[in-house]
């Protein structure tokens, strides 16, 4: 949580992290408080106000321990992300940030792990997602769950809001709020300090990204014309790959452009790539205190063997993006302008076999026109050698 809030570098798009970073610190605060919370982040109120009277009104002890994380039930492939057993109430939260559920009948599912396992209590199956997500997937599903179970949601902007509502002088109450404001829960308060500025930013963000556009043409262009790298396959007629998302406003704008490069001189295969390293060109506006070119080689375990005929999509951006900065790989300590260069203990299956990235930082001021090619196919050629 604490690295998320002072932005560093972890995977902040993770659901299981949030999951357990918003409980882990819900469970240390006190069972009244918590109560509150969740009885009146809860819709529709006919299911608020069963949970509230089903909920003991007092408990003895740290009822945090009543709090389960992906707990595994003997005979059942669904691990739901909380349970919380509380009196005569059992709560399970299913838990949403940027993704959709795992199937159609991922809540049924978990609608019937509860009538199997707690028949003698009363049961209440909850979604947490964004607003919107919550309102449509609870309108869909509701037909579908049993009558036994009573379905409802919260939202991260209602959770947000209850947690506010009901703060005490608490730094676990800072902190998670801090939290979900960071991750842009906050919810709608009006439009304040929109002034000039504003325009001006918008208008510097836009420039920004032609001035992006128009060297990546031109690197692709140089590639191009000396005939030493070529772009790897990429769908359509794209040529860089970056982060989008309709759910998160973090990524409506972008600040990481990665663009995939590979040597003519290395085997074509038949699955379209060749066999040899990837070559890979990120601009980057949010990582550093200033923009930066990261210019770096990315060597897989068998690109031949494990790798399919897809091309590449702009939206694989993560699969490179993350083992450079979500600790992943480690890179032991360098000095700006020097050689960094992290190993996997073992190829990573999820990030296609990945096994080693080496490369340069380089201040993208000190990229012009005319020595463009040399500061980065120039630094390919030198990694190539490695």
């Amino acid at each position: 949580m604490i690295a998320e809030i002072y932005h560093k570098i972890v995977d902040i798009g993770s659901e299981d992290q949030l999951t357990g970073n918003v409980f882990g610190a819900l469970r240390y605060l006190p069972y009244a408080v918590v109560r509150q919370i969740i009885v009146n982040s809860i819709i529709p109120a006919a299911t608020s106000k069963l949970l509230e009277q089903t909920l003991p009104s007092e408990i003895n002890g740290e009822w945090g321990r009543n709090l389960y994380f992906w707990q595994h039930y003997p005979g059942s492939r669904t691990e739901p992300d909380i349970v919380i057993e509380l009196g005569q109430a059992v709560i399970l939260i299913e838990v949403k940030y940027n993704s959709d559920l795992s199937g159609n009948d991922q809540l049924i599912r978990e609608a019937e792990l509860l009538l199997s396992n707690y028949p003698n209590r009363k049961k209440f199956l909850i979604l947490l997602a964004r607003e919107e997500s919550a309102v449509a997937i609870f309108n869909e599903q509701k037909i579908n769950i049993p009558a036994d179970v009573s379905f409802g949601y919260m939202t991260w902007q209602g959770l947000f809001d209850s947690i506010c509502k009901n703060k005490t002088d608490s730094l676990v109450f800072d902190d998670l709020s801090e939290l979900l404001n960071e991750k842009g829960f906050g919810g709608f308060r009006g439009f304040s300090m929109m002034n000039e500025e504003t325009i001006k930013a918008f208008q510097t963000v836009r420039e920004a990204h032609k001035n992006v556009q128009e060297f990546i043409s031109r690197c692709i262009a140089l590639a191009e014309e000396k005939s030493e790298f070529e772009l790897a396959p990429m769908t359509g007629n794209n040529t860089f790959l970056r982060w989008s998302s309709d759910r998160d406003s973090n990524a409506w704008s972008y600040y990481s452009f990665i663009v995939v490069f590979q040597r003519r001189s290395d085997a074509k295969l038949k699955n379209g790539y060749r066999n040899g390293a990837l070559y890979v060109l990120e601009l980057n506006f949010a990582d550093f205190e200033i923009p930066m070119a990261n210019i770096a080689r990315y060597d897989y375990d068998n690109i031949a063997k494990n790798w399919s005929t897809s091309p590449i999509s702009p939206s694989d951006h993560w699969i490179l993006y993350q083992p450079m900065y979500n600790g992943l790989i480690e890179f032991p300590e360098y000095k700006s302008g020097e050689l960094y260069c992290g190993e996997a203990t073992e190829p990573l299956d999820r990030y296609w076999g990945l096994k080693r990235i080496m490369g340069y930082e380089v201040p993208l001021s000190e990229i012009t026109a005319d020595n463009a090619y040399e500061k980065i196919f120039g630094a390919f050629k030198e990694l190539a050698k490695r």
